[in-house]
């Protein structure tokens, strides 16, 4: 089901960008392994669903963003995602 108001989505830390369709994180880390660990759990995850967001990262910072699918708008999947991209995080916190 797509998300028709975009501006009522509210995932808990992520901004909700309207063009294009995309929610965005960043999440700090003590230290390069933290963020190494992180992201190779991300990895896992983003393999197991099949939901490749874009990374922007260094030594103790990583910046997630997910686009909506096709171009499309938001659908449920991705706002599951970064639910499940913040569950992963709080291990490292």
């Amino acid at each position: 089901m797509a998300i028709e108001k975009l501006n009522q989505i509210e995932v808990d830390g992520w901004e909700c960008r309207k063009l294009p369709p995309q929610l965005t994180r960043r999440f700090d880390f003590g230290s390069y392994s933290q963020t190494r660990s992180f992201l190779d759990d991300l990895a896992d995850l983003s393999e197991a669903i099949g939901n490749y967001p874009n990374l922007h990262f260094a030594k103790e910072f990583v910046t997630v963003t997910i686009s909506a699918a096709d171009d499309g708008p938001l659908q449920e999947s991705e706002v599951e995602f970064a639910t499940q991209v913040n569950d992963l995080a709080a291990k490292y916190s």
